[in-house]
Protein backbone atom coordinates (compact mmCIF):
# COMPACT_ATOMS: atom_id res chain seq x y z
CA UNK A 1 0.00 0.00 0.00
CA UNK A 2 1.48 3.30 -1.08
CA UNK A 3 2.14 6.35 1.32
CA UNK A 4 -1.21 7.95 -0.51
CA UNK A 5 -3.58 5.25 -0.07
CA UNK A 6 -2.95 5.29 3.74
CA UNK A 7 -3.39 9.19 3.83
CA UNK A 8 -6.58 8.82 2.50
CA UNK A 9 -7.75 5.55 4.88
CA UNK A 10 -6.51 7.67 7.78
CA UNK A 11 -8.34 11.00 6.60
CA UNK A 12 -11.60 9.23 6.16
CA UNK A 13 -10.91 7.08 9.62
CA UNK A 14 -10.38 10.49 11.35
CA UNK A 15 -13.66 12.08 9.94
CA UNK A 16 -15.65 9.00 10.48
CA UNK A 17 -14.60 9.24 14.15
CA UNK A 18 -15.62 12.99 13.99
CA UNK A 19 -18.53 12.40 12.95
CA UNK A 20 -19.59 9.74 15.33
CA UNK A 21 -18.37 11.69 18.17
CA UNK A 22 -20.54 14.90 16.94
CA UNK A 23 -23.46 12.85 16.56
CA UNK A 24 -22.90 10.98 19.85
CA UNK A 25 -22.31 14.26 21.68
CA UNK A 26 -25.82 15.52 19.45
CA UNK A 27 -28.05 12.84 20.86
CA UNK A 28 -26.95 13.73 24.30
CA UNK A 29 -27.43 17.16 24.63
CA UNK A 30 -31.04 16.47 22.64
CA UNK A 31 -32.16 13.81 25.35
CA UNK A 32 -31.36 16.02 28.35
CA UNK A 33 -32.91 18.69 26.48
CA UNK A 34 -35.99 17.30 26.77
CA UNK A 35 -36.10 17.32 30.49
CA UNK A 36 -36.93 20.25 32.84
CA UNK A 37 -34.58 18.82 35.78
CA UNK A 38 -38.25 17.53 37.44
CA UNK A 39 -37.79 13.92 38.29
CA UNK A 40 -40.40 11.41 36.48
CA UNK A 41 -41.95 10.63 39.62
CA UNK A 42 -43.55 14.23 40.12
CA UNK A 43 -45.84 13.91 37.53
CA UNK A 44 -47.80 17.22 38.68
CA UNK A 45 -47.75 19.01 41.50
CA UNK A 46 -50.35 17.11 43.65
CA UNK A 47 -46.85 15.05 43.85
CA UNK A 48 -44.65 17.49 45.74
CA UNK A 49 -44.80 16.38 49.12
CA UNK A 50 -45.98 13.14 51.34
CA UNK A 51 -49.48 15.29 51.74
CA UNK A 52 -50.23 15.38 47.75
CA UNK A 53 -49.31 12.21 47.70
CA UNK A 54 -51.52 11.15 50.07
CA UNK A 55 -54.41 13.43 48.85
CA UNK A 56 -53.84 11.67 45.74
CA UNK A 57 -53.62 8.27 46.32
CA UNK A 58 -55.60 7.91 49.45
CA UNK A 59 -58.53 10.18 48.38
CA UNK A 60 -57.97 12.54 51.10
CA UNK A 61 -60.95 15.41 52.21
CA UNK A 62 -59.10 19.31 52.26
CA UNK A 63 -60.33 18.77 56.16
CA UNK A 64 -57.53 15.80 55.91
CA UNK A 65 -54.82 17.24 54.15
CA UNK A 66 -55.33 20.31 56.83
CA UNK A 67 -55.15 18.18 59.66
CA UNK A 68 -52.20 15.89 58.34
CA UNK A 69 -49.84 19.20 57.43
CA UNK A 70 -50.30 20.35 60.83
CA UNK A 71 -49.61 17.21 61.99
CA UNK A 72 -46.31 16.53 59.86
CA UNK A 73 -45.51 20.45 60.87
CA UNK A 74 -45.47 19.97 64.56
CA UNK A 75 -43.92 16.69 64.14
CA UNK A 76 -41.10 18.69 61.74
CA UNK A 77 -40.91 21.11 64.84
CA UNK A 78 -39.86 18.91 67.28
CA UNK A 79 -37.53 16.53 65.48
CA UNK A 80 -35.95 19.69 64.46
CA UNK A 81 -35.32 20.80 68.01
CA UNK A 82 -34.72 16.92 69.33
CA UNK A 83 -31.70 16.99 66.36
CA UNK A 84 -30.19 20.16 67.91
CA UNK A 85 -29.73 18.80 70.58
CA UNK A 86 -28.48 15.63 69.51
CA UNK A 87 -25.95 17.54 67.21
CA UNK A 88 -24.41 20.23 70.02
CA UNK A 89 -24.09 16.60 72.64
CA UNK A 90 -22.65 14.67 70.04
CA UNK A 91 -20.30 17.55 69.03
CA UNK A 92 -19.21 18.17 73.09
CA UNK A 93 -19.20 14.01 73.06
CA UNK A 94 -16.46 14.20 69.85
CA UNK A 95 -14.35 17.00 71.31
CA UNK A 96 -14.31 15.06 74.57
CA UNK A 97 -13.05 11.75 72.94
CA UNK A 98 -10.21 13.08 71.36
CA UNK A 99 -9.53 15.55 74.12
CA UNK A 100 -5.49 15.24 75.44
CA UNK A 101 -7.18 13.94 78.60
CA UNK A 102 -10.59 12.73 77.73
CA UNK A 103 -13.43 12.15 80.55
CA UNK A 104 -14.49 8.61 79.98
CA UNK A 105 -17.53 8.78 82.30
CA UNK A 106 -18.56 12.36 80.34
CA UNK A 107 -18.23 10.74 76.75
CA UNK A 108 -20.55 7.65 78.13
CA UNK A 109 -23.14 10.02 79.74
CA UNK A 110 -23.04 11.56 76.18
CA UNK A 111 -23.28 9.15 74.54
CA UNK A 112 -26.78 7.74 76.66
CA UNK A 113 -28.17 11.22 76.32
CA UNK A 114 -27.31 11.04 72.36
CA UNK A 115 -29.60 7.67 72.55
CA UNK A 116 -32.24 8.68 74.52
CA UNK A 117 -32.83 11.75 72.29
CA UNK A 118 -32.90 8.96 69.28
CA UNK A 119 -35.36 7.22 71.09
CA UNK A 120 -37.16 10.05 71.72
CA UNK A 121 -37.50 10.91 68.29
CA UNK A 122 -38.83 6.99 67.54
CA UNK A 123 -41.30 7.83 69.97
CA UNK A 124 -42.58 10.97 68.23
CA UNK A 125 -42.22 9.10 65.04
CA UNK A 126 -44.70 6.24 66.35
CA UNK A 127 -46.97 8.97 67.99
CA UNK A 128 -47.43 10.93 64.71
CA UNK A 129 -48.46 7.62 62.67
CA UNK A 130 -51.00 7.05 65.56
CA UNK A 131 -52.85 10.61 65.05
CA UNK A 132 -52.25 9.60 61.35
CA UNK A 133 -54.19 6.88 61.25
CA UNK A 134 -56.95 8.86 63.74
CA UNK A 135 -57.38 11.43 60.59
CA UNK A 136 -57.85 8.60 58.26
CA UNK A 137 -60.74 6.28 57.50
CA UNK A 138 -60.26 2.31 57.92
CA UNK A 139 -60.48 2.31 53.71
CA UNK A 140 -57.95 4.96 53.41
CA UNK A 141 -55.89 2.94 55.98
CA UNK A 142 -56.05 -0.18 54.30
CA UNK A 143 -54.30 1.54 50.92
CA UNK A 144 -52.07 3.61 53.27
CA UNK A 145 -50.58 0.34 54.36
CA UNK A 146 -49.53 -0.81 51.02
CA UNK A 147 -48.27 2.95 50.44
CA UNK A 148 -45.59 2.48 53.12
CA UNK A 149 -42.73 1.13 51.57
CA UNK A 150 -43.73 3.47 48.25
CA UNK A 151 -43.46 6.60 49.97
CA UNK A 152 -40.16 5.85 52.05
CA UNK A 153 -38.40 4.89 48.55
CA UNK A 154 -40.23 7.71 46.70
CA UNK A 155 -38.84 10.41 48.69
CA UNK A 156 -35.34 8.97 49.46
CA UNK A 157 -32.71 11.41 48.99
CA UNK A 158 -30.75 9.47 46.17
CA UNK A 159 -33.93 8.54 44.21
CA UNK A 160 -34.35 12.61 44.02
CA UNK A 161 -32.69 13.97 40.38
CA UNK A 162 -29.54 16.46 40.69
CA UNK A 163 -30.63 19.98 40.38
CA UNK A 164 -29.13 21.44 36.96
Amino acid sequence: MDIFSQKKILVRTVAILILINVCSIGFFVWKDSGHSGEPELFPSNDYRDVSGVLKKELNLTDEQVLKIDVLRKDFYEKEKALAIVMKAERDSMNKDMFNKNPNDSAVISLAKSVSEKEYSMELLRIEQARQLRGICTPEQLAKFEKLVKEIRDYFRPNNQPKKK
